[in-house]
């Protein structure tokens, strides 16, 4: 699939400071780039009430992430990389 970051997931990426949930999302970004399409992703979910607006869970032993991602054809828009507890409220 194609990636597009967005500022607002750069800048969410770098508020976790954390190696152990940067390294989560390094394995889950290499398996969007490998997929095919989006069920050949593990841990999205579409999100209630939206057509095109997913969750995708990065979890590593000690933390909970979800990127807040958009989904049209073959492209992917990584929005936002926030805790779990405050993703919902920040995305969409």
């Amino acid at each position: 699939m194609k990636i597009v970051v967005k500022g607002s997931f750069n800048r969410d990426v770098d508020k976790a400071r954390s190696k152990e949930i940067r390294h989560a999302l390094d394995n889950k970004i290499s398996q969007i780039e490998k997929a095919g399409d989006i069920s050949h992703i593990t841990g999205i979910i579409l999100l209630e009430g939206y057509s095109h607006h997913y969750r995708i869970i990065v979890r590593s032993q000690n933390y909970s992430y979800r990127i807040g991602a958009i989904v049209r054809g073959e492209t992917i828009w990584l929005v936002r990389f926030l805790p779990r507890r405050i993703v919902y409220k920040a995305f969409p």
